[in-house]
């Protein structure tokens, strides 16, 4: 019997002792505001409500994977229900077969970057990532909103009420068969591929504020390749807009961070006593290392662990100024599906098992960032992001380059390593052959730099910590030896959250 725990609230679910492990159980224990339920259990929960069989539910599924938002489903199912390449559309296949019937690896993951041109929409020409590094607008809700020109502006933006229940209109559920065509689009008692009944971080104020401010970073580290040059407060670098805040009594600081990734996708299932219970999504990774949890024997299996999340969180603060009762500003920084390297508003649903900054999900990685090096460390984001997204514009690459310039775990490990001189995610797959492009490009960009004008000296020590660590930088593709095991295993740890629903996590 597996308990789903909220409180007092217990919710029993019968588990047949022959079903294989299931990477994404839940531990019953874990102490969750809201009732929690096993991705596995909520389907087979489903198709007993629904009365449907497995393979209506997983051709449902496939169908659902038209809307690219739900394409890491392709490896969060349990094995049980994986798809099959026939059951996913056409342009999918490929990665489909590439997955059936495995868990992702390091290897494995590397060699789907390959894959992802298929995930381009279909719908035309998308904005390069250097368009979309530099614009001097966001869109939010169906708006096109300006960048504002002043600290004060940003604050006081206004927009028209927009409605929270928009977020999720994209999603659908996966409980809809073909027998109930003409019906509900979400049937009761079936699994929807949204979080249901879960509030934000942040009000929608402060998510528009964030995610202008994180455009307005952007646009500031875009300077370095234009001669038109734009402006916030009056500033024309990151660095001189964080150390204009500071001299106004603003609090900033910067931290590396790492949770569960389940790349924004999140499903939920109605309870029979009213209610909502959260599927927590992950997506289960083999490392290539043996279990240090498992006994030493000849067929010692393979540690299997959850694919972190990662990037740069920047905070920033000023309790006398902001609106009353207002949460501090708040961005990411990393190389993300967005299509572009570059900051982000971090503009979450609050999944209290996934991404609460307070309560261990969230997992904090070294000092904070503060003072001049917080101002150097803005330095390298922008050297950085103009690198990434001039080569994913350069060569046309998806996604911005998201893959094949390393995902948001590499992005991090990148500037943790240049800024600290070491290396606490896991896994880093940033490969030598786009590495070597990256130094490539850092070679054309430290001739600019020479240039003067738009580079500062700042920027050109930034360019040498970034080579520097591009060399030092692990790679997680075989590990091997005794030294990169040690290395490999600790990264695994120190990635993995201080608390967490799943069962499985290192050591556990």
């Amino acid at each position: 019997m597996l308990g789903i725990r909220c409180g007092a609230l217990v919710v029993g679910v019968s588990l047949a002792s022959s079903s294989p492990p299931d990477p994404l159980a839940i531990d019953p224990a874990w102490p969750s505001p809201v009732p929690l339920l096993g991705l596995e259990q909520a389907l087979e929960q489903t198709v007993l409500r629904r009365g449907v069989s497995r393979e209506d539910v997983l051709d449902q599924l496939g169908r659902s994977l038209r809307h690219r938002v739900h394409l890491p489903l392709l490896w969060m199912l349990p094995q049980r229900w994986r798809l099959s390449a026939a059951q996913v559309p056409a342009r999918l296949r490929s990665l489909a077969e590439l997955l059936e019937g495995q868990l992702l690896s390091p290897a494995l993951l590397h060699a789907l970057v390959d894959e992802l041109p298929i995930l381009r929409t279909g719908l035309g020409r998308e904005p390069s990532a250097l368009e979309r590094w530099r614009a001097e607008t966001i869109r939010w809700g169906g708006a096109t909103l300006p960048l504002p020109g002043s600290l004060s502006e940003l604050m006081a933006t206004a927009l028209t009420a927009t409605n929270a229940a928009t977020d999720f209109e994209a999603t659908v559920s996966v409980a809809t068969v073909s027998g109930d065509r003409g019906r509900s689009p979400n049937p009761p008692g079936g699994l929807r591929l949204r979080n249901t009944g879960l509030a934000f971080l942040q009000s929608e104020p402060c998510r528009r504020r964030n995610a202008l401010l994180a455009q307005a970073f952007n646009r500031l580290a875009a300077n370095l390749l234009t001669d038109q040059a734009w402006s916030l407060e009056g500033c024309r670098t990151g660095r001189s807009l964080i150390a204009a805040l500071q001299a106004q009594g603003w609090t900033v600081r910067a931290r590396l961070r790492s949770s569960v990734a389940s790349f924004g996708l999140g499903a939920s299932l109605p309870l029979a006593t009213g209610g909502w219970a959260q599927v927590p999504l992950a997506l289960p990774l083999r490392t290539g290392l043996l279990d240090p949890a498992a006994a030493p024997r000849p067929n010692r299996p393979e540690q299997r662990i959850l694919l972190p999340h990662s990037s740069l969180e920047l905070e920033l603060e000023l309790a006398s100024c902001r609106p009353a009762g207002a949460a501090p500003l708040l961005l990411q920084y990393y190389q993300g599906t967005e299509g572009l390297c570059g900051w982000e508003g971090l503009n979450d649903l609050h999944r209290p098992w996934q991404n609460d900054r307070t309560n261990g999900t969230v997992r904090y990685l070294d000092a904070p960032f503060e003072g001049e090096e917080l101002l150097e460390l803005i330095e390298l984001c922008e050297v950085v992001a103009l690198l990434h997204n001039g080569i994913a514009t350069q060569q046309s690459l998806s996604l911005g380059g998201y893959g094949s310039l390393g995902f948001c775990i590499d992005s991090t490990a990148l500037l943790q390593q240049a800024m600290r001189d070491r290396c606490s995610l896991f896994p880093i797959l940033l490969s030598g052959l786009w590495r070597e492009r990256l130094r490539g490009a850092s070679t054309q960009a430290r001739a600019m730099a020479g240039t003067g004008g738009r580079w500062s000296d700042g920027h050109a020590r930034a360019l040498a910590r970034h080579d520097r660590a591009l060399g030092s930088l692990p790679l997680d593709l075989s590990i091997h030896g005794e030294a990169a095991i040690g290395g490999a295993s600790a990264r695994i740890g120190s990635s993995a959250p201080l608390s967490s629903p799943f069962l499985l996590r290192p050591g556990g």
